[in-house]
């Protein structure tokens, strides 16, 4: 269960590059991400 969550919240930061959440914000306003991470 805990890795399964680890890896659901590892994804985006590992996608945009930077775990900075400005960084994240800026990087979702310029793809929308509800395509790529549907599955997870």
């Amino acid at each position: 269960y805990e890795v399964s969550i680890g890896l659901i919240i590892i994804t985006v930061p590992i996608c945009v590059g930077s775990r900075n959440l400005s960084e994240i914000v800026m990087a979702q306003r310029q793809i929308w991400f509800g395509i790529p991470f549907f599955p997870v």
